[in-house]
């Protein structure tokens, strides 16, 4: 099997890893947005947190990654083409919007939802939801750009 048939597969394997990660965001977020039981909340937020870790960030990373590979493997450039470029730059933008959006406020919403659990208030609890589901928006257009540009490859 010649290499480029590996990372092409893990790419793709990836890629399928990380879109299935905003699915399951999307879905067990608006589950904790519709219940008003704190319990159901915090379990669900937990569920969130763990697969936006490990399945969202941990593959959005490796997705860039294998897909370097594949892009050297294929033939193009940093230095001479725009396309690896154009990707490349979606794919940091998705990066941060993770690390410094989605992630940060998905871990203060928990938080919040853990002190209402304790008898606490949760005055920020909305708010951060809000931009969770922002950063999670940006995610999803994020990749819809990049599969676009996976799919129509070009070059300089």
């Amino acid at each position: 099997m010649p290499l480029d048939n590996i990372w092409q597969l893990l790419h793709l394997f990836f890629a399928f890893s990380f879109v299935g990660s905003l699915v399951l965001s999307d879905w067990n977020g608006r589950a904790a947005r519709a219940t008003s039981d704190w319990g159901q909340r915090v379990l669900l937020l937990d569920i969130l947190h763990l697969s936006s870790r490990t399945a969202g960030l941990g593959s959005l990373v490796l997705l860039g990654v294998f897909g370097n590979l594949l892009s050297v493997r294929l033939g193009y450039r940093m230095a001479s083409d725009d396309w690896i470029r154009w990707v490349n730059a979606l794919w940091l933008l998705a990066l941060l919007v993770m690390a410094f959006v989605s992630l940060p406020a998905l871990s203060a919403a928990r938080q919040q939802a853990k002190q209402s659990l304790a008898g606490g208030e949760a005055p920020a609890f909305d708010r951060l939801m809000r931009r969770w589901r922002l950063g999670n928006a940006l995610l999803s257009l994020l990749y819809l750009a990049l599969l676009i540009l996976m799919v129509f490859r070009w070059r300089s």
